[in-house]
């Protein structure tokens, strides 16, 4: 472990838990500010949405970009685009102006994600890789604690301008951590930027794709849905933003501190049993979530669903770098992430739907079960890949 802090501190753990802190805040910032300035509750939740959008428009692009640029620069350009969008959501208060910024955050966060994970990739040894991936989750997870938390102390006690310009700061600051700490390294020989290389990944590995990619699309969905379901459901129960920030930041709590645990395991018993494992416990839990009654029942259920992201911790980038192939690396990793964002994006798409038609509590259970289906097919159809790479 203390190896592992030592050799990736700074070029990976330090730059991740800052994004993370940015990222974390905004969903609970986003669908609470288009509230506080008149959006409707599917707004709300759409907003969510849009930001996903942004992300799988980035994802094959970043691919491509990385192929021609590297890793270093990719993510230099994803942390100042996010610092913009932030700010541009401070001074521009109107339902237009911030579901553009939104769009836009999620094409700088979706960039940074494939250039962080194509990075880990060619520095980490498979042996490691699991525990690397789960140390860079993990610092995820403390931002799932800082962040919500602290965006619901600045909302009560500054607004929500003040709040979206101290995380355009906190996101800026990535821009330090990379500059310094991350060597700069030629783009790969066998990487190609060009789109034809898009269509040889997608042919290539479309195995891989159509059986691991759907699980990944699975477990994105059930956990964005979390992250949507929970200030949903804590503004449907009445309570104030600090409340609300405070019930998600005791799940968070519980997440983070699984997360080397999370990563040990998957060294040791493979990846398969930890995917199946979250997405039965997250499917489960989502269904309870409509019984939370206040704020400490909220909180109860904010640490099951901690528990239950807390045990997957790094699986979805491990196995994403586990298959990640020598050739096109780029355009592979690229379209793993646009099936992730998918997945991600497709969880608040269906609540808002849901929302509309039938109301928050069915949303619940409708995500709920898509989890438990999810686990079902990657028993059925997915393969282990701890031995790939070794």
């Amino acid at each position: 472990m203390s190896r592992i802090l030592r050799k990736f501190f700074l070029s990976i753990i330090c730059p991740s838990a800052l994004v993370s802190i940015t990222q974390q805040s905004l969903l609970v910032v986003l669908p609470l500010y288009v509230l506080a300035i008149g959006g409707s509750w599917a707004e709300s939740a759409m907003i969510i949405a849009i930001k996903g959008i942004g992300m799988m428009l980035a994802d094959l692009p970043a691919g491509l970009l990385i192929a021609r640029f590297g890793d270093k620069k990719v993510m230099l350009c994803a942390a100042f685009t996010s610092a913009c969008s932030i700010l541009l959501l401070s001074l521009f208060p109107h339902l237009a102006i911030v579901s553009s910024a939104a769009l836009l955050l999620g094409f700088a966060h979706a960039t940074w994600l494939v250039a962080r994970i194509s990075f880990v990739t060619e520095v980490t040894q498979p042996h490691e890789r699991g525990r690397v991936m789960s140390f860079s989750a993990g610092t995820i997870r403390l931002g799932n604690v800082i962040g919500p938390a602290m965006a619901g102390v600045l909302i009560a006690s500054a607004g929500y301008q003040v709040t979206l310009s101290v995380f355009a700061l906190i996101s800026a600051c990535v821009l330090i951590f990379v500059i310094y700490a991350v060597p700069m390294m030629p783009p790969r020989a066998h990487d190609s930027h060009k789109l034809g290389a898009l269509k040889d990944a997608l042919v290539d590995n479309r195995k891989v794709f159509y059986t691991a990619g759907i699980a990944s699309i699975s477990l994105m969905l059930v956990r964005s849905s979390r992250a949507l379901l929970l200030p949903l459901t804590g503004a449907a129960l009445m309570l104030d933003e600090s409340s609300i920030g405070i019930a998600i930041s005791v799940g968070a709590i519980i997440d983070t501190l699984l997360f080397y645990p999370a990563g040990s395991l998957m060294d040791r018993i493979g990846r398969k049993p930890i995917i199946v494992t979250s997405l039965v416990l997250l499917g489960a839990g989502l269904m309870l979530l409509p019984l939370a009654t206040g704020f400490w029942s909220l909180v109860i259920f904010a640490g099951l669903l901690g528990l239950a992201n807390g045990v997957s911790a790094g699986v979805i980038m491990t196995v994403g770098a586990d298959l990640a192939p020598s050739v096109n690396r780029g355009g592979f990793i690229g379209i793993w992430r646009l099936l992730s964002d998918v997945g991600s994006t497709s969880g608040p798409i269906i609540i808002g739907l849901v929302v509309k038609l039938a109301g928050l509590a069915a949303a619940s259970y409708s995500i709920g079960f898509l989890g438990l289906l999810g686990a079902v097919y990657t028993i059925k159809a997915v393969a282990e890949t701890k031995e790939k790479n070794q």
